[in-house]
Order: C-alpha cells, then sequence, then structure tokens
C-alpha cells in the first residue's frame, strides 16, 4: 500500500477568472436539472407540482428582482423551447432565467448571446449549484423535509442514470487509474488529493481540499441540503461516469465540515465487499504514513 498526493493548493482560486460560452452552459448548469425534477414530481408526486412551482417562483423572485427576460431575444427563449415540462410553466421559465443572469452578475439578458463571457470561477459555480439548494429548499418547504430529502436522493440518481456524459471516462481497471492519476503532471490541479490502492478493485483517494464548491457556498445556511445538491449526487455520477462495475462509497466530506472527503471505487468484478475504511485509516492517509494506516485497514 502506497499513499502518493497530487495537485497543488491554490489561493483565491475561485476569484480567478474563467472564459465561457454562456449560452451553451444554460441547459446543463440549470434548466435540464430543473426540467427533469419538475418531470420526476409529475409522475411520483403530482399532487404537489401545482404548489411546488408556484412556491419556486416565488422563490426566484425574491432572489432575484430584475426582469431579464422581457429583454431577451427569441434565441435565448428557443433554448428554453427544448424542455418540454418547464414550456408548461412560463412564470417558471421567466423568473429561473433572470435568476441565472443574476448569478452570472450579468448586464442583460444580450450577454448571452455574446460568443464567449469572462467571469469568477466563483459565479460560474454558483449558478451551477445555487439553483439546485433553492429547488430542494422550495421542495423541503412545501413537503414534509424528510419526504423531500427521500424524493431528492431518488431524482437526483435517476437523473445522473438517465443523463450520462456523452463520452464516458471508461479504464480497463482501477489499477490503471490510479497510476493514471498519480504520474505525470500531478501538480497543476487544484484538488490537492492523496491516493492509493487498498487492494485489487479497490482505489480509495482522500481530497485534503475542495477548491470549489466549499467555498462558493459559505453564505447558504442549511448543511444537510448543501450535501445533497453537491455531493450525494457523485454515488450515481461515478458509475455513470466510468462503468457500471464500479461503485462509489463515501463517509466523509468538507462539505458536511469534516477535514477531508473519503471516498474508494469498488470494481465489483473484482469483488462486492464495499466496507469503507474506517475515519483512523483516513486519519493517517498521508504520505509516509502507510504503516500506521494499514493498523487501521481490514480487509
Amino acid at each position: 500500500m502506497k499513499f502518493i498526493q497530487t495537485g497543488t493548493f491554490r489561493e483565491n482560486y475561485l476569484e480567478e477568472n474563467t472564459t465561457i460560452k454562456i449560452i451553451e452552459q444554460i441547459d446543463s448548469m440549470m434548466l435540464n436539472k430543473l426540467d427533469y425534477l419538475i418531470g420526476f414530481l409529475k409522475n411520483e408526486k403530482p399532487e404537489v407540482v401545482t404548489n411546488y412551482v408556484k412556491n419556486l417562483i416565488k422563490k426566484y423572485q425574491g432572489l432575484a428582482i430584475e426582469d431579464f427576460w422581457g429583454n431577451s431575444s427569441s434565441e435565448i427563449k428557443k433554448v428554453y423551447s427544448k424542455f418540454n415540462n418547464l414550456k408548461q410553466y412560463p412564470d417558471l421559465q421567466k423568473t429561473s432565467l433572470n435568476y441565472l443572469i443574476h448569478l452570472f452578475q450579468l448586464k442583460d439578458a444580450k450577454a448571452w448571446e455574446t460568443t464567449e463571457k469572462e467571469i469568477s470561477r466563483k459565479a460560474l459555480i454558483q449558478a451551477w449549484i445555487f439553483p439546485s439548494y433553492y429547488s430542494l429548499q422550495t421542495l423541503s418547504e412545501t413537503i414534509d423535509r424528510k419526504e423531500a430529502v427521500k424524493f431528492f436522493k431518488r431524482y437526483i440518481t435517476n437523473f445522473y442514470i438517465e443523463h450520462p456524459p456523452p463520452r464516458r471516462d471508461k479504464f480497463v481497471d482501477l489499477e490503471k487509474r490510479f497510476a493514471d492519476r498519480t504520474t505525470g503532471d500531478t501538480t497543476s490541479s487544484e484538488w490537492v488529493i492523496v491516493h492509493t490502492m487498498l487492494e485489487e478493485g479497490k482505489y480509495a483517494f482522500k481530497n485534503k481540499n475542495c477548491p470549489t464548491l466549499v467555498d462558493a457556498m459559505k453564505e447558504l445556511p442549511d448543511v444537510e441540503l448543501k450535501y445533497l445538491v453537491s455531493c450525494y449526487g457523485d454515488y450515481a455520477k461515478f458509475r455513470a461516469f466510468t462503468n457500471d462495475s464500479i461503485i462509489l462509497t463515501m463517509e466523509h466530506t468538507i462539505m458536511e465540515g469534516y477535514p477531508y472527503c473519503s471516498r474508494v471505487m469498488h470494481d465489483t468484478r473484482v469483488d462486492y465487499n464495499l466496507r469503507h475504511p474506517p475515519t483512523e485509516f483516513w486519519d493517517n492517509l498521508e504520505p509516509g504514513k502507510e504503516e500506521e494506516a494499514k493498523k487501521y485497514y481490514k480487509k
């Protein structure tokens, strides 16, 4: 068992600017998930859809008071036209766009049409994750909170299963994945991660930082909801983005207040034992502490 650390801590990462084609980001950030959520509600809880949509419109109106939709072009509205569930709620279309433009800190809706736009990484991340947070918060205010949490877990799992990436990150085995992640350029990433192969078919890695979501979501108060919208989907996402044989286990996250995120990718073609190592193992998952960590790992 060998521990290898990759990545470099970067101060002010969120304040750095990045250039994106905003109009291409609309559906991937918010609208596809929102459209799927409305459809999922219709199938599983049709009796709450009307109240939920009404409450979500009110939520977005409180978050972004400017009306950008009225000044937006037909090209923008055309983007919305492909979402069959959202099309049925024009006021939700309008308020969701207003909120996105507010998050992107754009001056007007026509800014969507520019070929490229330079924005801060923080604004980009917030435009991606804040709508999901408020969608879940609104659901928890519309129905019983425990029921809302259970529903969200089913929804986000099904979303990633039904929306795999066009090009899955396939690999032969986890040993190859470990080798790819720990050789070559191991310093340029802003994600600081300690990697190890626990045994054949079990690749463990500890995120020592979360340079994107944790700081970008500081202003949001509800830790459980933040964890659900930013981390819980990883269970299905890791499988959808790799292959059907991979199952992720995860017990600690920085979002929940732990000093690290602990994760293991299990290749069920090798072994279906999904036991996650104890906290003491993860505390000692540092280069040079292999022998100490081994004391706490049981096959």
